[in-house]
């Protein structure tokens, strides 16, 4: 299996020098990256309390990438691919093809080095294979990291991206753009031949019920208002109920409805989420 490429300076893509879990330095530019608890921060002017959430980062989920049933991601796996990972969060897939990075720290056991999907920092033609899961949404400039993914890619290398589309504002810190189809495939189209684009079947269908759960939460407030006429009362609880028996009648019945062609094409415009896959030129 090739080893997993040494890690440049994302600013100029220089070498760097020194210990990665303590302080390196680029030999090109004189730019330093600092380490967080061992994990090597390749990031410019990081501001390392900003990025330390792993008392602070929520509740996000510990997951496996070769766990998820991925197609794209599976077959990587399985021919040996080197492999990188963006937003990896809490991977516990620990292959050593498998190069873990996030913008953010939520665990170093799952990390291998902080990274910025805008400026990666690994030379150009790195990789054979470059995913993300529910990482585009937060990107401030998705366009940009699109064009990393492709430069650290190999001619023929492959990439999988899954983001956001029916889902409300979520994640820590931030939530700046969801993707249509069309969309995600255009933010490829560049440098990539796209090989497949459409509703992602790996968000669970719980996250299509999240308007409903807003709208329960506003529903309720205004049932529990003593100050709000009875009538007004009585309607938000009824909203609220048909709201819960609606949800648990869709989970019942979302895999059937969603694989047959009709019910797929009503759940393709409401879907919580699309993906691409995607050839390097």
């Amino acid at each position: 299996m090739t080893a997993p490429p040494t890690p440049c300076c994302p600013r100029c893509h220089g070498a760097l020098e020194g210990d990665p879990a303590d302080e390196q330095r680029c030999t090109a530019c004189g730019t330093t990256y600092p380490a967080l608890a061992g994990v090597p921060v390749l990031v410019p002017d990081a501001d390392l309390q900003a990025i330390d959430l792993r008392e602070t980062g929520g509740h996000l989920p510990t997951y496996d990438c070769s766990a998820m049933g991925i197609p794209s991601v599976d077959a990587a796996l399985a021919r040996g691919d080197l492999m990188l990972e963006l937003g990896a969060g809490l991977d516990a897939h620990r292959a050593e093809n498998v190069v873990r990075t996030d913008a953010f720290v939520y665990g170093v056991d799952h990390l291998d080095l902080v990274a910025d999907a805008h400026a990666l920092p690994f030379p150009d033609a790195s990789f054979d294979y470059v995913f993300s899961l529910a990482v585009f949404e937060h990107l401030h400039s998705p366009w940009t990291a699109a064009k990393e993914i492709a430069r650290v890619l190999k001619p023929g290398g492959e990439c999988y991206t899954l983001a956001a589309f029916m889902q409300p504002l979520h994640g820590y810190p931030d939530h700046y753009f969801n993707a249509t189809e069309s969309g995600l495939r255009r933010l490829f189209s560049d440098d990539f031949d796209v090989t497949s684009a459409g509703p992602s079947r790996f968000c669970p269908h719980p996250q299509s019920l999240e308007p409903g759960y807003r709208m329960r939460e506003m529903a309720r407030e205004l049932r529990d208002d003593r100050t709000t006429h009875w009538r007004t009362r009585w309607r938000a609880r009824r909203l609220d109920r048909a709201l819960m028996t609606a949800g648990q009648q869709f989970l019942q019945l979302a895999d059937d409805m969603t694989h047959r062609p009709v019910g797929y094409e009503a759940w393709r415009r409401i879907a919580p989420a699309v993906e691409v896959v995607a050839v390097r030129r």
